[in-house]
């Protein structure tokens, strides 16, 4: 008697099946992208919305570059820092018309040729301005002519601060700046930070005996 042979068409239906099974699960969608079956473009593009973009610097802040309308407005918007002053506070006074002044020296300089003191207090008067002038904007007056240096004292700076009263009786009708003795004061500079004052003395003329000449020496200036 011959032994039973099983269904041959059964097996290979059971076979075909079993093969479909496997190639459904490995290749088949059910697998997340979390492992690894997306493509990594998939996942950039997907992860690209949910990156935080970089924070831009708040408008105004002294990391922000000026705009177009604020270069054309205000010509001293490339400075490179604000100047760290109070200018509403003491030593400091706003006035009216849009000047500040630096009370402090000006009441220094009410004393500028006054009957009860030597010449050589006056200069160094003005040198302890040119000082004050310098602390703030970190050089002294540009050009060193009498005029321009007065010019300068009286609010004709970036932020139009008032060192000198434009009253002052030491003040010609040329808006020059004069000795005891009528005769304008020379500001010689000889560098940025370092400048020379004198006047003509007694006799008026410069290049005589009787000059009196105070050199302000170039140190390192304490912050106002």
């Amino acid at each position: 008697m011959k032994p039973s042979t099983p269904n041959s068409p059964l097996l290979l239906l059971l076979a075909a099946g079993l093969l479909t099974a496997v190639l459904f699960f490995s290749l088949g969608p059910g697998r997340s992208d979390h492992e690894g079956s997306a493509t990594p473009g998939k996942a950039r593009d997907e992860n690209a919305g949910k990156t935080p973009a970089s924070i831009s610097p708040i408008p105004g802040s002294h990391h922000a570059p000026p705009s177009i309308e604020e270069l054309k407005s205000n010509p001293y918007a490339l400075d490179p820092a604000p100047l760290p002053l109070a200018f509403g506070a003491p030593p400091f006074k706003r006035q009216g018309n849009g000047t500040i002044h630096k009370t402090d020296v000006m009441k220094m300089l009410d004393d500028l040729n006054d009957e009860g003191q030597e010449t050589e207090s006056d200069l160094g008067l003005l040198s302890r301005a040119i000082g004050s002038y310098h602390r703030i904007f970190h050089q002294n007056p540009v050009a060193g002519e009498n005029r321009e240096v007065v010019d300068a004292l009286t609010g004709n700076n970036p932020h139009r601060l008032v060192f000198l009263d434009p009253g002052h009786p030491a003040l010609s009708e040329g808006n020059e700046l004069l000795d005891r003795w009528g005769t304008p004061f020379r500001f010689h500079p000889i560098s940025g930070s370092h400048m020379e004052f004198s006047s003509a003395g007694p006799d008026g003329a410069f290049g005589t005996n009787d000059d009196i000449t105070l050199e302000e020496p170039e140190l390192a200036r304490e912050s106002s």
